[in-house]
């Protein structure tokens, strides 16, 4: 009867760590299924952070274009303004000379 207890007690402990063992499985399955859809994620990411990143550079490229066509602009400007200033001041001196 002692050995037949005994059995019955391994059987139960047998029982016990398949059932832990099928836990830990359910549970690595899980894990592993969390992390795909957590890559698959990434790299929708990733990809968002591309084009975000090539929108950017080409608004650098833009900005860097509008900065320099500005320069130029000014130039432009402070050459009328020169000679503006130039005629103003011939004018001013013939109108003194009559």
């Amino acid at each position: 009867m002692e050995r037949i207890l005994i059995k019955i007690a391994q059987i139960r402990n047998e029982m016990d760590q398949k059932n832990e063992l099928n836990e830990s499985l359910e549970a690595q399955f899980l894990l592993h299924q969390k992390l795909k859809s957590s890559i698959k994620t990434l790299g929708e990411v990733e990809n968002l952070l591309k084009v975000i990143e090539a929108n950017l550079k080409y608004s650098i490229e833009c900005n860097d274009a509008l900065v320099q066509e500005n320069w130029k602009l000014k130039l432009a400007c402070d050459e009328w303004m020169k000679r503006a200033i130039k005629l103003e001041f011939k004018v001013l001196s013939a109108r003194d000379a009559k």
